[in-house]
């Protein structure tokens, strides 16, 4: 399960934002009208920035995301009203289900044969569409009347509810149990933002708020994704080398600095492959991350981390490093083949100093921690030297 303190984290900052344009929906009236008059351009320049973002950054599924989007505002706005509320009742059905599919789909280049079959998919969905309001079938407008709630959910349909639901339980699963909690949790909040839009549809202004409500969830998604790109390692979902140098020029007077490697770690890459040592260096990673001490993990590279302790002496540093040492060295990793599973234990060494007057910088300091890493090694491995 994750974090309770991560899933806060991803939640709070799209959930401000649809917060933010639910106040701005219904204190409308202080707002200046030529604001409220060029809301559609403000949808439409912000939808265009962040389609262009995520098209140029490879990030297509929020091109697929906001794409539709685009034409359900131009049909709300230009179809005639009775074809306005048929698009209503489809899409109130067939986005919510849009939305989570391509939350589930993993990235691919747009040009690829995955971004090929995604284009069709979105074409053939926007075609359907188009057809069952040009042409309405009475057999499938009758779902929309079914009753399953003896209270009314007009102008949403029941079936529309229901669908709902069962999607925001889903999404909620995976902001409990997946490790992509960054996207969950924007997507959750777009998902709840489109459903507050359309069942509030007949207040004015309301399309345009809570759309672009949506549109900017995303551009501070795909924010969030280039620095996480930029600061933390994809393997590992540590924060990088970048990270540590940057937070490294942010420390006070005192600190204390760990250098971790895992033992043997050549030597068992050869012997089970790389895929298993890649699985080993995220189980250490997810140890290493849960340091007390107010300590912050990171990958410096390889099967090498690093640990930093703000505002720490290297006495009490010691004791979370050894903690770790020891919860690593008794967690057992199982290596598995077709044939039989081998239960097999990992272990690290480390090298913990505090800065001192004769450091020159955090890095001087690093390097007498990685002094004190090969000391660890010569005495046997899985063990922490302190200097």
């Amino acid at each position: 399960m994750n974090n309770p303190k991560a899933i806060f984290v991803n939640v709070a900052i799209p959930f401000l934002i649809a917060i933010t344009f639910a106040l701005l929906v219904f204190y409308q009236n202080k707002i200046p009208s030529f604001l409220l008059g060029i809301l559609p351009y403000v949808f439409y320049i912000l939808s265009a920035i962040v389609m262009f973002i995520s098209w140029h950054f490879n990030r297509n599924r929020f091109l697929f995301v906001l794409f539709p989007l685009v034409l359900i505002y131009i049909g709300f706005e230009f179809l005639p009203a009775s074809k306005a509320t048929l698009l209503f009742k489809y899409i109130s059905i067939i986005f919510p289900l849009h939305l989570l599919i391509f939350l589930i789909l993993s990235e691919r280049g747009l040009f690829s044969l995955w971004g090929n079959l995604k284009t069709a998919f979105v074409v053939i969905e926007t075609g359907i569409i188009i057809w069952f309001i040009e042409y309405p079938n009475p057999m499938i407008l009758d779902i929309f009347k079914i009753k399953l709630f003896i209270f009314d959910t007009f102008p949403l349909s029941d079936i529309s509810i229901v669908i709902g639901l069962f999607i925001l339980f889903i999404m909620f699963s995976l902001i409990l149990f997946n490790h992509f909690l960054m996207y969950n949790g924007s997507f959750l909040l777009i998902l709840i933002s489109l459903y507050a839009t359309l069942y509030f549809v007949r207040v004015q202004n309301v399309i345009e708020l809570g759309f672009i409500a949506i549109v900017l969830i995303i551009l501070v998604l795909l924010i969030r994704e280039a620095y996480r790109l930029a600061f933390y390692d994809e393997l590992t979902s540590l924060p990088g080398r970048r990270a540590l140098i940057e937070d490294m020029a942010k420390l006070g007077r005192k600190y204390t600095l760990a250098m971790c490697d895992i033992d043997h770690f050549k030597k068992f890459n050869d012997t089970y492959g790389h895929d298993t040592g890649d699985e080993v260096l995220k189980m250490v990673a997810s140890k290493l991350a849960n340091v007390g001490g107010g300590g912050k993990a990171y990958r410096y590279g390889g099967e090498e981390f690093t640990l930093l302790f703000p505002s720490k002496d290297v006495d009490e540093s010691f004791v979370h490093a050894d903690i770790l040492r020891e919860s690593i060295a008794k967690t057992p990793f199982v290596v598995r083949n077709k044939k039989s599973a081998k239960k097999i234990f990992i272990n690290i060494s480390a090298g913990i100093v505090q800065n001192s007057s004769k450091d020159k910088d955090p890095f001087a300091t690093m390097k007498r921690a990685d002094n004190a890493l090969y000391k660890a090694k010569k005495a046997g491995r899985n063990t922490v030297i302190k200097e």
